[in-house]
């Protein structure tokens, strides 16, 4: 007899070889059941580290600054109220780890020390031989000996000791674990080519100083624009030239004209607000309607004093061109206006002077490259 509902020709006898049925369905069953959770732990393992390797790659992220509101300058919200600021522990005390440009507060740094001393260009050699296109800034020294200091890795110089570094944060953001990882392996085979051993700082910490470093960074790394715009006709190259001249700026070859300090780092910069950029044979010819003058916060040494010696650049010029002063939505940037952005500016620089990052010093020149 067939049983009721089941199409005719699917039937089938209820004993297979003696051994009910219900047993034979109750392990198939079992080993399914096992199979599906085997299933579902291997993708939930899979989903976190997709997870984990998403994070590292897009964590580091953020938006860009801008100074504007009532909020006090390095806070963006609530999120920076909560947000636990790093603090840069000092570097060593001793004299070989204060030499030299690499700082382990922001470089990923691998020793490579020898029994015997290396010749610089068989180093370097090994370096060019390598093949690898570092993701990021990476940094060679050499220990010498005579000096008792780091220096920068010379072709002519002997090393039994050398170190790299790769730099953590710049205005690109903060490096990730794949980063570490492939300057590791890099650094791994340039040691084994001279023969030397190598060391490598441990990649976790390295990762989360840099998360911590580039979400303060970001607070930090504010660049100030004040626009001159002609009230009456156009600004005459041969009169933007001689002004900024009789300034101490010079023409430079990004279309510019830059005041620098007595060693050579840019206090500000003074641009075309259209498209053309200035050009030394071009000036005579040249007309515009509008001038950008350009402040870099973290970049710029002098802190506020330069930022002072900028305003009054910009109102001498403004005065001088018959021009008004505006911001990038052609607002006008009266004393108040002016007042309260430098009121910003002191928070930012009491703030990076509590992590020991100076404004225009070698650590925040590195760090806002």
């Amino acid at each position: 007899m067939e049983p009721p509902g089941r199409p005719q020709g699917e039937y089938r006898s209820t004993q297979c070889g003696g051994c009910p049925v219900s047993e034979l369905h109750l392990g198939l069953l079992g080993i399914g059941a096992l199979v599906v959770v085997g299933v579902l732990v291997y993708n939930k393992l899979q989903e976190g580290r997709l997870k984990r390797a998403a994070d590292e790659t897009f964590g580091s992220r953020h938006a860009d600054v801008l100074l504007g509101g009532d909020n006090p300058a390095g806070q963006a919200g609530t999120d920076a109220a909560v947000r636990k600021e790093p603090t840069l522990a000092p570097a060593q005390s001793s004299a070989a780890a204060d030499s030299g440009s690499l700082d382990q507060r922001i470089d990923f740094i691998a020793t490579l020390q020898s029994a015997q001393a290396i010749k610089g260009e068989t180093i370097s050699g090994a370096i060019v031989d390598s093949l690898e296109a570092p993701s990021r800034a990476v940094t060679w020294e050499g220990y010498n000996r005579q000096a008792a200091g780091w220096e920068p890795l010379a072709a002519s110089g002997e090393y039994e000791k050398l170190r790299a570094g790769l730099q953590l944060v710049d205005r690109k953001g903060a490096a990730i674990l794949q980063d570490l990882s492939a300057f590791s392996v890099t650094i791994q085979g340039i040691a084994a080519a001279i023969g030397t051993d190598c060391i490598l700082a441990e990649t976790g910490p390295a990762l989360e100083r840099a998360r911590e470093l580039d979400g303060f960074c970001a607070d930090i790394d504010v660049q100030i624009g004040l626009n001159l715009i002609a009230r009456g006709g156009p600004f005459a190259g041969t009169r933007i030239r001689a002004l900024a001249e009789a300034h101490g700026m010079s023409l430079e070859g990004d279309g510019k004209y830059c005041r620098r300090d007595e060693t050579g780092l840019e206090l500000y910069s003074l641009c075309n607000m259209e498209t053309a950029a200035f050009s030394r044979d071009g000036m005579k010819e040249f007309s515009t309607g509008g001038l950008t003058l350009l402040f870099d916060v973290p970049r710029a040494p002098g802190g506020i004093e330069t930022f002072d010696r900028f305003v009054e650049f910009a109102r001498a010029q403004a005065e001088a061109l018959s021009a008004s002063i505006v911001d990038d939505n052609r607002q006008a940037l009266d004393v108040a206006a002016l007042g309260k952005i430098r009121a910003q500016l002191q928070g930012l620089y009491a703030s990076m002077e509590q992590q020991g990052i100076a404004a225009g010093s070698a650590l925040a020149l590195r760090l806002f490259s």
